[in-house]
């Protein structure tokens, strides 16, 4: 009986010590810092890290930056992700919400459906993305327009009811999609190498990881 239940807890710890292993090799990690730990006890970071894995899959060259925080008239202002791949510049907003999901693109308000015939009016994220996509580009001034994407990213936990779009360069997705959406992306280079490497080290240090909340803050005030 002891000997099967030290083989049972070399067998976890065995598990364990390879999945901190492999986390520790994946871009996620490299880019944020945050641990295997880390990942599995806070959702919003285990739902970034998804997000991260999936985008790393894409065909092409790409750069992948997370919690971006722009500096912009004395405040931060934050972007879950931004995909820097050849075809364009894909700054996603991301939204943990559950029930139907109904609005469209136009809309000021949209509605949140949930039990009970219970409902919740949220701001338009599409306006809300296209905000940050705005603030992004202020800060690649020397960076084209038009190769920039909105992309607004709902969790599964979620439906869509009625959603409508009329512009080309914005989605509305779950993250169940996002898969076959990278898939799909079109093939039409906007972005050489060079040029994506200039853009994610513009942005590379605006990325809040762990541990590094006050230093973004810190070198926001220092260059005011």
């Amino acid at each position: 009986m002891t000997l099967l239940f030290i083989v049972v807890l070399i067998a976890i710890f065995g598990y364990f010590a390879m999945k901190i292993y492999q986390h520790d090799n994946t871009t996620f990690y490299k880019l944020t810092g945050y641990s295997y730990l880390d990942v599995w006890t806070n959702k919003k970071i285990r739902t970034t890290h998804k997000l991260v894995s999936v985008l790393d899959e894409v065909k092409g060259p790409h750069k992948i930056v997370v919690n971006v925080q722009l500096p912009t008239n004395e405040a931060l202002q934050p972007i879950d992700a931004v995909l820097i791949h050849e075809t364009g510049i894909y700054v996603i907003n991301m939204l943990e919400m559950s029930g139907w999901i109904n609005g469209r693109e136009q809309d000021m308000q949209w509605t949140q459906l949930l039990h009970k015939k219970k409902s919740n009016l949220f701001n338009n994220p599409i306006h809300e993305t296209e905000k940050l996509t705005l603030a992004l580009q202020g800060q690649l001034p020397e960076v084209s327009e038009e190769v920039f994407e909105s992309m607004v990213l709902f969790s599964n936990d979620c439906s869509f009811q009625n959603i409508e779009l009329f512009s080309e360069h914005v989605d509305v997705m779950k993250s169940s999609s996002i898969k076959k959406w990278t898939k799909n992306l079109q093939q039409q280079q906007r972005l050489s190498e060079t040029d994506i490497q200039t853009i994610y080290a513009a942005l590379e240090g605006m990325m809040q990881v762990k541990n590094s909340a006050s230093n973004v803050k810190k070198s926001v005030l220092s260059s005011n």
